[in-house]
């Protein structure tokens, strides 16, 4: 009886405890798919996002031109609760889109806790669990990339131990099996890593972000002079981590669940229990195609064919779908 009332004390404490507070940062260019992406996760977020729903959504924006008025031409993402921050026209002419990448670093956080999501992801459950368990550790976390980018282009002669020397680092202890290994790649010298995680789904507490955003400018720079590499944003993550010495947690697969067929095959036993979405694979369809507008959106749920975690996506967006096209419908009468 008295461990009952011992627990039952305990969830009361956390119950009264002040959750932490929560902002969401998206990466994007200004073009009509990731304008429609964002649109989707956005309500995605509003509709099954727990008591995270309401947090706020700032977009990174980069391309050649700043356009101040796009905001106003489309009133969905002030009533959403989205604001969008432009990258300088400069750091976009240096990074191209990895400019806008790096610009949810340098920012004066307003929350506890930082959550980064590429705009290609979806919320299917609650963000509670997650947002909570990295501010109760203090930690930055996300889950390991599927596969090393040592495997391709520019970067197949090199190791761990060249990409962090390029940073100034020490050979970094390879402690986290790829996600995706067995099944993606299967030699040995791809199987371990850093804590390299997949950039699409970051979650940590806003002033460990802070304190990284310098590191990571600096080491995306040289990473990018030295080897140029379509990684070097992902992997500038993992040498801040070491430089700073930054906590790390690595999370199960459906706080990022990728709708690619060998990982839905690998983390079969994830799938039931996906909270985050993230459609980077283009086996079912393509992202531009899409999202391009309502009327893509409306012919994707039409279709039959879409399988495991393609069809989740379409569960969502069959989901939010009245609500984008009552917004949409708004708009045009407005």
């Amino acid at each position: 009886m008295r461990q009952t009332i011992t627990r039952a004390c305990s969830r009361l404490s956390r119950l009264l405890q002040r959750r932490p507070a929560l902002e969401i940062y998206v990466p994007m260019s200004p073009t009509s798919s990731f304008l429609y992406q964002l649109r989707c996760l956005t309500h995605s977020l509003r509709r099954f996002g727990g008591a995270y729903r309401d947090a706020p959504v700032i977009a990174s924006v980069g391309a050649d031109r700043v356009d101040q008025g796009l905001a106003e031409r489309m009133p969905w993402l002030a009533a959403n609760g989205i604001e969008l921050r432009w990258v300088p026209e400069a750091e976009f002419a240096a990074l191209g889109l990895r400019a806008s990448v790096a610009g949810r670093f340098k920012q004066d956080f307003r929350s506890d806790m930082v959550l980064f999501l590429d705009a290609d992801t979806l919320i299917r459950r609650p963000l509670d669990d997650l947002v909570d368990a990295a501010h109760q550790h203090q930690a930055l976390c996300g889950v390991i990339a599927a596969a090393t980018p040592l495997a391709s282009g520019r970067l197949e002669d090199a190791d761990w131990a060249r990409l962090f020397a390029i940073c100034g680092l020490p050979a970094p202890r390879l402690d986290f099996e790829h996600t995706g290994w067995g099944y993606m790649l299967n030699e040995d010298r791809h199987r371990f890593c850093p804590a390299y995680f997949n950039a699409g789904v970051i979650v940590a507490p806003a002033a460990l972000l802070t304190a990284i955003a310098p590191v990571y400018c600096d080491h995306l720079t040289r990473l990018l002079a030295d080897m140029a590499s379509f990684f070097d944003a992902q992997i500038a993550i993992a040498t801040s981590i070491c430089q700073v010495g930054a906590p790390v947690r690595a999370l199960p697969f459906r706080f990022n669940m990728a709708n690619n067929p060998l990982l839905e095959a690998l983390h079969y036993k994830e799938i039931d229990h996906a909270v985050i979405l993230h459609l980077l694979a283009e086996q079912h369809f393509r992202r531009v195609e899409t999202f391009a507008s309502l009327a893509s959106l409306e012919a994707f749920l039409a279709r039959t064919d879409l399988r495991v975690v393609s069809r989740m996506a379409q569960e969502v967006i069959q989901a939010i779908f009245p609500d984008l096209a009552a917004e949409e419908s708004r708009e045009i009468a407005a």
